[in-house]
């Protein structure tokens, strides 16, 4: 059974869920295009987007000592990283429904096979 959920239109970011291997395509980052297998699969991380603490209270210091208005707050950007056999995909979530990525990260996390989650 085939399933596609598409997560962004522009640029297009969706995923085609297989039995044995699903499908991305990415047109932001086309590298991270391709069918990968379940069993390839060693961690599938999802990660929100958030504020960087560290990098936003240093901008608000140098702020302060140089008088300027470049402070701000810096936020890492919400992504999904697939920690594959051999690489890791990034795929950054800008714009994307977040509901949609959580769902897809609970369907490859059930259909990877249980024999990765052996600890070594």
């Amino acid at each position: 059974m085939t399933e596609t959920v598409e997560l962004r239109k522009k640029p297009e970011l969706k995923f085609i869920l297989n039995t044995d291997e699903f499908d991305i395509v990415d047109a932001s980052e086309p590298k991270n295009n391709g069918t990968y297998s379940y069993a390839e699969i060693k961690k599938a991380e999802l990660n929100a987007e958030r504020t960087d603490w560290f990098i936003s209270t240093l901008s608000h210091i140098a702020d302060f000592l140089m008088g300027s208005a470049v402070g701000g707050n810096f936020k890492n950007k919400a992504n999904l990283k697939l920690k594959l056999n051999n690489r890791t995909l990034k795929i950054w979530l800008i714009d994307a429904d977040f509901k949609k990525v959580e769902r897809i990260t609970e369907l490859i996390k059930n259909k990877k096979p249980t024999h990765n989650n052996v600890l070594y």
